[in-house]
């Protein structure tokens, strides 16, 4: 991975340093040369603008102009032909370059003075009309190939960045001690990079906005309006960096603490830290502590990340004073079933912890990756369920919910596990692209709108099932009895005894996220035989302990435990 970032970075970077020196550097070195020949008069042979299309990688056309021009020449008696009407005679899309050129020659040439070029006194058969550069096209071509420097550059650095010393003492059993950020309970945020990331975008944003605002400007009133208004961005990435730079020098590093050390799922994320500067008891700093998924998904050549927040929590801190700051104490109840930290890759999970408020006039905004993992000291789901069982509120709710009857006499309990409401969403969905489907079939007599309708019905049968799909379940001692209904109609009936079955386990059967958050968690049970034949017991629970209640209380009637929940 880092072979190939440095390679990817030394790409990009010799890319742009070849697009700069061609089209800046070499005619720059050429120009001031030509300040040095010799002006002789020409005559006129031909000049034109000719022009093609030219077409790109994504099939787009764009069209290119080049002035045409021969001239003859006599230097000490002897004539010579120059075809050269500019230092750098390159196609680009602007005309307006070569038409204007294209105009003055023919104006000198109707002139008494005549047409006047420029020859090498070293080798007199090179020659050019026009010695000058655009001040424009060379500032466009610097800040265009410099986006591809930077970016070359920046991914080299970054990669190199990563390269870390050998670490001591790692013990595989203990994935945080294979980290060197996480080798010892003090962590650093990444708030010092974050100044060289600020500016590095900064920089690039200077780059990429002024490329267009150059191109732009000068070509009529709306063009240069927008020219200025994309110089918009990059300011505002240079007051960010400022105000980033700002608090980095104010406040310096801020080591934070974890005891215990990591931080427990399924126990406690708890430490503390001390913010430089004098601060009062009535501030109060926030310190959220969160997890977030990141997801890396690759199809063909496309790659998209996504990120959400599966676990988040969020605690107003007191300050306590001392002579070497504002000291904040922070202690977080992580529940168990949380997943760990771990590596990045496709699919990891970070953990973090954000620190803000304000001290001596100063933001302070720190962000800290910590390691939070299971350990010896974490409390399982199951455990949690023994010591904090629960209420009778909430069983009375669930008892209602899913028409649960225990017979203690007979040692039988009945229950009906309902459809997901979830799926009247994939229900809406069905019928609005069947809608559609419907209507461009009806109105354009499109095919495709018929296929559309048909494509949308597999929505619509996947929702209206998943929501129609309930259990009826009878458990009694060693045996367990599902009647799976869609709706009311009887679909099927299985039966098994307690020697066939290999476990009853809680999964997720069901999330939602908004704006990047996971806003609900749905939890089901399902069967799993000796056979590994797997049945959907339903359940739809809001909490994973809740799904373990109805498990304990079917294995208590069956007159078994199974295996521990893995989920």
């Amino acid at each position: 991975m880092k072979r190939s970032g440095a390679l990817f970075g030394g790409v990009f970077f010799l890319a742009g340093f070849a697009v700069f020196y061609f089209t800046v550097l070499s005619p720059v070195i050429d120009a001031a040369k030509m300040q040095f020949w010799h002006v002789a008069q020409a005559q006129l042979i031909s000049a034109d603008v000719s022009s093609f299309e030219s077409r790109d990688n994504e099939g787009h056309y764009t069209t290119l102009y080049k002035l045409d021009m021969q001239y003859k020449y006599q230097v000490d008696g002897q004539e010579y032909i120059g075809y050269r009407p500019q230092v750098n005679n390159q196609s680009n899309s602007d005309s307006s370059r070569a038409y204007s050129l294209l105009g003055q020659a023919r104006t000198e040439q109707n002139s008494p003075g005549g047409l006047m070029i420029w020859y090498n006194p070293n080798d007199v058969s090179e020659s050019v009309y026009d010695r000058s550069l655009s001040v424009k096209f060379l500032l466009l071509m610097s800040l265009f190939s410099g986006i591809f420097m930077a970016v070359g550059i920046g991914v080299f650095i970054y990669t190199g960045s990563q390269s870390a010393q050998p670490l001591t003492n790692v013990d595989e059993k203990k994935p945080w001690t294979t980290r060197t950020q996480w080798a010892s309970p003090v962590i650093y945020s990444g708030a010092k990079k974050s100044v060289k990331y600020a500016w590095y975008f900064a920089l690039l944003g200077c780059l990429f906005s002024g490329a267009f605002s150059v191109g732009l400007y000068g070509g009529n009133t709306f063009t240069t309006v927008l020219a200025a208004l994309f110089l918009v961005l990059p300011l505002w990435l240079i007051i960010r960096a400022r105000k980033i730079q700002k608090q980095w020098l104010h406040f310096k590093e801020v080591p934070l603490t974890i005891n215990p050390y990591p931080g427990v799922i399924g126990g406690k994320v708890k430490g503390s830290l001390t913010i430089p500067g004098q601060t009062s008891t009535a501030t109060t700093f926030t310190a959220t502590l969160k997890c977030t998924e990141h997801l890396t998904k690759r199809s063909g050549t496309e790659r998209k990340s996504s990120r959400c927040i599966v676990f988040s929590v969020e605690k107003d801190l007191t300050p306590r004073t001392s002579a070497k700051g504002a000291g904040l104490d922070f202690s977080f109840d992580v529940p168990p079933g949380q997943p760990q930290s771990s590596t990045p890759s496709k699919r990891y999970h970070e953990w973090a912890l954000v620190i803000q408020g304000e001290i001596d006039g100063h933001s302070f905004d720190r962000e800290y990756i910590i390691p939070v993992f299971v350990t010896a000291q974490s409390v399982s789901v199951e455990q949690e369920l023994k010591n904090q069982p629960l209420t009778p509120t909430e069983q009375s709710a669930m008892h209602a919910r899913l028409t649960i009857d225990e017979d203690t006499t007979t040692q039988a309990l009945t229950l009906q596990t309902p459809g997901a409401k979830e799926c009247l969403f994939i229900i809406a969905l069905g019928a609005i692209f069947f809608i559609v489907g419907v209507l461009i079939a009806t109105l354009n007599g499109s095919f495709f709108g018929i296929v559309f309708s048909a494509m949308s019905c597999l929505f619509l049968a996947l929702g209206i099932w998943g929501y129609g799909r309930n259990c009826k379940i009878k458990v009694s001692r060693n045996s367990l009895q599902l009647d799976v209904y869609f709706f009311s109609k009887h679909v099927q009936a299985l039966s098994f005894t307690a020697s066939e079955i290999k476990d009853i386990d809680a999964f997720v059967s069901s999330k939602v996220q908004t704006s990047g958050k996971q806003s609900s968690e749905k939890f089901s049970l399902h069967l799993i035989t000796h056979s590994n034949k797997t049945i959907n017991l339903g359940g739809d629970f809001k909490t994973i302990k809740n799904a373990l209640h109805l498990k304990q209380k079917i294995e208590r009637i069956l007159g078994c435990r199974f295996a521990k929940n893995s989920d």
